[in-house]
């Protein structure tokens, strides 16, 4: 579980009650009404814009988002390093073997399309689709979060224009003066804390997440379309790692050849 989001969002808040004093922030700042008008407004908003299908995937994202598994690109490749050289010393019975025990469907699915002998340039159709609709899907999810992030601000303001008219409608009872305008202004409040502080981070989050997946993808599609093409594991290994900066490149290179030279003097 990645705690940095909970982190970022209760050192957001904290700093932010540190600023205006805790006894001050619970008293001013604490609104029912206000919370009401933006998370109702909100939620209303939301289920107008985006059909249920989407609502039910709202779980799956947040688990997405705070149970990302970390992308390790050196063991990818040398994952793909190693059914290489299995496949070419003892052939396609080891390949088969091999896609048995994998996890990533989308490796397992490439493998399999070689293992069957599909073309090459079927076999890169059907990845490189697989990749496009990945993408697809993660950015709904992502554009899900962002519409929020719009949506959050909005309502802050309804809020404020609610507590104005109230404020106005009153100004004969002066004990509602305070109360009304506390709702017009800490509405607008919660409704930016929201977008700037949840929502909008939590797309960007998903945004970052989803590039390392694709980034991952595409490391696979050069890699299985080189085994498919029947390139050495020379060649496969570089189409690999061309994707990664020129750092991460030299590191992985390096520690596959330190791993190759202490299995050949063994």
């Amino acid at each position: 579980m990645d705690i940095t989001i909970f982190v970022g969002i209760l050192l957001g808040v904290g700093l932010l009650l540190q600023a205006i004093g805790f006894e001050n922030g619970v008293k001013l700042f604490l609104h029912a009404d206000s919370i009401l008008i933006v998370l109702g407004g909100l939620l209303g908003a939301t289920l107008v814009h985006f059909p249920v299908s989407q609502l039910w995937k709202l779980k799956s994202r947040l688990i997405k988002v705070f149970f990302a598994k970390k992308i390790d690109y050196y063991e990818d490749i040398k994952k793909v390093v190693f059914i290489v050289e299995r496949s070419k010393k003892e052939g396609r019975r080891a390949l088969i073997n091999d896609i048995e025990k994998i996890e990533d469907h989308f490796l397992k699915n490439g493998l399999t399309l070689i293992a069957d002998n599909v073309e090459v340039e079927d076999v890169k159709k059907i990845l490189r689709e697989n990749i496009d609709f990945m993408d697809f899907r993660h950015d709904q999810g992502i554009r899900f979060f962002e519409q929020m992030g719009k949506y959050a601000p909005g309502f802050g303001l309804i809020g404020t224009l609610i507590g104005l008219i109230l404020l106005l409608a009153g100004l004969n009872d002066p004990k509602n003066i305070g109360a009304n305008m506390s709702t017009a202004l800490v509405t607008t409040l919660y409704g930016i804390v929201l977008s700037n502080l949840v929502f909008f981070p939590l797309a960007g989050r998903m945004r970052i997440l989803s590039n390392e997946e694709l980034l991952q993808k595409e490391m696979y599609l050069e890699g299985l379309v080189a085994l498919s093409e029947g390139s050495s594991t020379y060649v496969i290994k570089e189409k690999m790692c061309m994707l990664l900066p020129q750092k991460e490149r030299e590191e992985i290179t390096s520690i596959l050849k330190n791993k190759n030279d202490v299995r050949n003097k063994t």
